[in-house]
Parts: structure tokens; C-alpha cells; sequence
């Protein structure tokens, strides 16, 4: 959970398709076995050109050898010799495939970690203290999170064009990341919420209206759906997939107009992402305004206590002598 670079990678899948895996592939039987599939595995694997080798993973970790307290689970080692190896490694752990995301118990470390991260490999700092945390989020949250981002460290690694550490998972879901400056986030993201809330309103009183040719039973569904899970919200996509096929075979005005805010009538979370210079100082009555709004979204709060983005100005106490540095 602590890496930095999303290098550290779990997944668990059934023995059996690793029958064609490098001999050096390493697995082993799942712990908890009834929260999986009989025969199923684990692996956690990492990325060889992508590992800083920061060293938080081994600094972090609390297992240690009972017979050599200074060998523990993890372990730094020169990497000339696993390079290449552990390259075809993570090709081939690459393949597996991702695990039914509504079975797992995302309140576990275990059960976050199988999750696929969709922000990984950023150009943050090494050992960064901060992307842990938005990694984590997206582990969460990530196929149905739109983030506003405070200018900072993170729109710089966030936004690190032309490329960008947010991903997609295989059905092609992503966070939608856009950056703000700092006086204003948080009342961007306010409008993002504000936006969604909107178009999801507009796609429930079409729905309603064209109950008679979508069908009173489906309709329904579709208005009362329940999506405080991950198995609720993926049945609702699955009503949202068979309601745009319904929809394209009805081809009239309101079918289209239903047809381009018909997404919002699945779940979506919404997220303010900033440092503290943003959240505490110069963007600080944004946030207060959008807390009192009541809208629902969430703040994650990067709190480095200083202005990390220009260098690191911060406060020095005085020595007693009243000199300061």
C-alpha cells in the first residue's frame, strides 16, 4: 500500500492459468480461502522498471525472519540480477486477469490491494509521501471518479503530459482528472458535483417519461436503484448498457437527448485533490463554501505542511536565542 509508484502489484486467479508462466513466476495459495475460489492463488509482483527503489515497502514492513531479524518479507537487493527475469514476470502478470472487483472486501488491505490501482508509475518524487494515497483512492474509487486538482506537486505528476499517471481498468473505465489553481479548486470541483447532479436529474425525468416505451418493470429499476456497492453500482451499468440499446433502436429527439446523459445515472464520486497551502491558505474560503453546500463530494487533503511545489518554503522556529536561519 505504501508504494510510491504503484510498482508493487497483487492479483489473485485460479492455479490453473499459470500452467504456461515463467518457471520463475512466483505464486502461491490464497490465505482466506473463504473469500476465494477453491484452488485459487495470489502473487504480488513487481515492476522491474518501474521501482524507484525508494525502500518504503521494506521500511514499512513488520514481518521479519524469527531465526534473522534483519531479514524481513521484503528485502533490498541489487537488481542487475532479477532485471530481466522479473521483466518477463510482469508481462506475464500483466495477462492475468483482474479479479471480480464486487467480491472483494475493500475495507481489507487485502482485499484494496487486489484492486487494480488507475493511478501508477507517476514522475513523483522518489519515495513520494503523498501518491500512496491518490493510489489508493483510485483503488476505491477509481472507475467512477471525476478529480479536480489544486495546482500543486499533484497536477504536476497528476498532469505530467503528454502522458498521465491515470489509467483505465480492461473495460476501459478511468478517473476524469482536470486541474484548477489553487484559489478556486474547490469550488471547481463544487461545479463538477453541481454539473453531474444536474445531468442525472435530467436523465431521471426522461426515463420516466418514456417509461411506456422502455417498460414500467425496467424503469423503475433504473430510478430506485440501490448503488451503495460495488455489485449494486455494476448492475446499474449493466441497466445503463441495455437502456443505450434501447434507446438507439427508439432513434427519436428525447431517445437521443436520454441517450447523452444516460451515464449519469450511474454512481459517480467526486473528488478535490490539493496540498495544504491550497486547502488551509489560499483556497481555504473555497472549501469552507463548498463543506457548508452540503454537496456530496470529498476532500482528499495532501497535507505536507509546506509549499512543496516551489521548493519548500516553510516556517523555521526560532533558536532560543531569537536568531533565525
Amino acid at each position: 500500500m505504501v508504494c510510491p509508484h504503484a510498482a508493487i502489484r497483487s492479483k489473485v486467479f485460479p492455479e490453473a492459468i499459470t500452467e504456461n508462466a515463467p518457471e520463475s513466476f512466483l505464486h502461491t495459495q490464497v490465505k482466506g480461502g473463504k473469500d476465494f475460489e477453491p484452488g485459487s492463488h495470489i502473487s504480488y509482483q513487481v515492476a522491474p522498471d518501474d521501482c524507484t527503489g525508494c525502500g518504503l515497502c521494506v521500511e514499512i514492513c513488520p514481518i521479519r525472519d524469527k531465526k534473522n531479524p534483519q531479514r524481513k518479507a521484503l528485502n533490498m537487493v541489487e537488481d542487475q540480477a532479477y532485471h530481466e527475469q522479473e521483466r518477463t514476470n510482469w508481462d506475464f502478470f500483466l495477462g492475468l486477469p483482474e479479479y471480480d472487483r464486487s467480491r472483494l472486501k475493500e475495507t481489507t488491505l487485502k482485499g484494496a490491494m487486489i484492486m487494480q490501482p488507475l493511478f501508477e508509475f507517476s514522475g513523483a518524487c522518489v519515495g513520494c509521501g503523498e501518491t500512496p494515497y491518490i493510489k489508493l483512492a483510485t483503488q476505491l474509487f477509481g472507475d467512477r471518479m471525476l478529480i479536480a486538482n489544486a495546482t500543486g506537486c499533484s497536477s504536476i505528476y497528476g498532469g505530467n503530459l503528454p502522458t498521465t499517471p491515470y489509467t483505465a481498468n480492461p473495460a476501459g473505465r478511468g478517473p476524469a482528472w482536470s486541474n484548477s489553481l489553487f484559489e478556486d479548486n474547490a469550488e471547481f470541483g463544487l461545479g463538477m458535483r453541481i454539473a453531474i447532479d444536474k445531468q442525472r436529474e435530467h436523465a431521471k425525468e426522461l426515463v420516466a417519461a418514456m417509461a411506456d416505451q422502455l417498460g414500467d418493470e425496467f424503469t423503475e429499476a433504473l430510478l430506485s436503484a440501490d448503488q451503495h456497492s460495488e455489485a449494486a453500482i455494476f448492475e446499474q451499468r449493466e441497466r445503463i448498457e441495455t437502456l443505450m440499446e434501447k434507446l438507439g433502436q427508439i432513434g427519436t429527439p428525447q431517445a437521443r437527448s436520454l441517450l447523452a446523459v444516460a451515464d449519469n445515472l450511474a454512481k459517480k464520486s467526486v473528488w478535490l485533490v490539493g496540498g495544504d497551502g491550497w486547502a488551509y491558505d489560499i483556497g481555504y474560503g473555497g472549501v469552507d463554501h463548498v463543506l457548508s453546500s452540503g454537496r456530496n463530494v470529498n476532500i482528499l487533503l495532501l497535507d505536507t505542511e509546506t509549499y512543496s511545489n516551489t521548493g519548500g518554503q516553510t516556517v523555521i522556529p526560532p533558536k532560543n536565542n531569537g536568531v533565525q536561519k
